[in-house]
């Protein structure tokens, strides 16, 4: 049965129940089974190789080499580390401008920072005070603090996180502070803190992934604290074409793979791979002053969900949710997609979702399908959510939408669109 609402066609029926958090005994979500890394990555987009390093140029084969190299880094100075284990015992701080941390190799699993599970609220590595920093093909593991920790309350704009792989990070893969301390502005501060705030950022071809769910309860929320990125205060951030898998906490109450919140504004999320996560794009938070996103869009995301939301946004302003394609852990729990406390100006177009959606009053909706979507997808368990032969008949897009000129893998669409993430026919000639 096909049904048409508010700009939503619904596929069979879903039964309508409140999606909640799993029960603590409740392991039948929790206890899944991450997918093969290295089948998901054949579905994702492939770093392109960055430019030769610009001189002057440090190499560094030790954790030791590493420390000194950092300290005494020079505005421009690109560090090239070595293959191999570094074994950190503290956190290596880049606080001078332009400064490039790079695996030499350009493979980032050959080139491995290691915090050794410490318990330790450490990070792999911090920026602090630089501008234009690039943190490059390396991996960050074992860290029960922060991967990549930016702190910008006394400045850090222009950060580029570039094919880095995050393994077992157990609070934050990356991690953006407030520009000041503590979390809203105050009075005369406030223009202090948008002139520091982190701008034109991005975190592209990176794979955030962890092995399990994380048993640390002692984190404050009972071993919900831990998130792939959990940045406030962003401006024109693009956060593209990186993989999540298995960002979960203990209790199935993790925050998002992607959670950008606290006033950020024009931030893009696009052609993510999401898979097994508590929670998948978050823009927003039910906590603080309002908005917590102006005109973020989430487009082209493949998102196969865990125990909570594929996609969440929460006390938003002008946001748009295009052609994702998001398959939730059923059909009738949880949600897929759910707009709520505050989504002024919203719009949800052309989304594929195989669960439930709940667009608070105010969110414009079409062309979107949602229901019960079994056999639509060539192989969600490892994310791959491109359309098979028995998706449809699904509508295509009245137009296309200026902001979603590409699919997921970055091919070209039609004049009318498919709905989704995925592009099924070729244009034609003429489009």
């Amino acid at each position: 049965m096909l049904v048409r609402m508010a700009g939503i066609l619904c596929v069979a029926a879903a039964a309508a129940v409140e999606g909640q958090p799993p029960a603590p005994g409740d392991r039948s979500v929790l206890a899944r089974q991450n997918p093969d890394v290295s089948a998901v990555l054949k579905i994702a987009a492939q770093a392109p190789p960055l430019p030769a390093p610009k001189k002057p140029v440090v190499r560094v084969r030790t954790a030791d080499e590493l420390y000194q190299a950092v300290t005494n880094a020079k505005p421009g100075t690109t560090v090239l580390l070595a293959d191999g284990l570094y074994p950190l015992q503290r956190t290596p701080v880049i606080r001078a401008d332009g400064v490039s941390l790079r695996g030499e190799s350009g493979h980032r699993d050959r080139v491995i920072l290691d915090r050794g599970g410490s318990r330790r609220q450490a990070a792999c590595v911090m920026v602090s005070g630089a501008d234009d920093v690039l943190i490059a093909d390396l991996t960050c593991r074992n860290c029960q603090g922060h991967g990549v920790h930016v702190q910008p309350h006394i400045g850090a704009q222009r950060t580029r996180i570039y094919n880095v792989k995050f393994h077992n990070i157990w609070t934050r893969g990356v991690k953006g502070s407030h520009p000041k301390l503590g979390y809203e502005p105050v009075g005369s501060h406030r223009q202090e803190i948008l002139r520091k705030r982190p701008t034109g950022g991005e975190i592209r071809y990176c794979l955030f992934v962890n092995d399990r769910p994380k048993a640390n309860a002692g984190d404050g929320f009972g071993g919900d604290y831990v998130a792939g990125i959990d940045m406030m205060w962003l401006k024109d951030w693009v956060i593209a074409d990186n993989v999540f898998i298995g960002i979960r906490g203990r209790n199935g109450g993790g925050r998002g793979a992607i959670f950008v919140w606290v006033h950020s504004e024009d931030v893009v999320a696009e052609r993510n791979l999401i898979i097994n996560c508590d929670r998948g794009i978050c823009f927003g938070n039910p906590s603080g002053s309002r908005p917590h996103m102006t005109r973020g869009i989430a487009r082209n995301n493949f998102i196969v969900g865990g125990a909570g939301k594929p996609i969440e946004m929460c006390r938003t302003l002008d946001t748009k949710v295009y052609h994702n394609t998001v398959v939730a852990a059923s059909a009738s729990y949880p949600y897929g997609v759910h707009f709520f406390q505050g989504s002024e100006g919203a719009r949800f177009f052309n989304n594929i979702v195989h669960g439930r959606v709940d667009l608070e009053g105010g969110v414009v909706a079409a062309n979107n399908i949602v229901g019960e979507l079994t056999g639509w997808f060539v192989n969600p368990a490892i994310g791959d959510l491109h359309l098979t032969d028995r998706a449809g008949p699904g509508p295509e897009a009245r137009r296309l939408l200026p902001e979603v000129t590409e699919d997921f893998d970055r091919q070209k669409r039609k004049r009318r669109p498919d709905v989704g993430a995925d592009e099924r026919m070729p244009p034609r000639p003429g489009d």
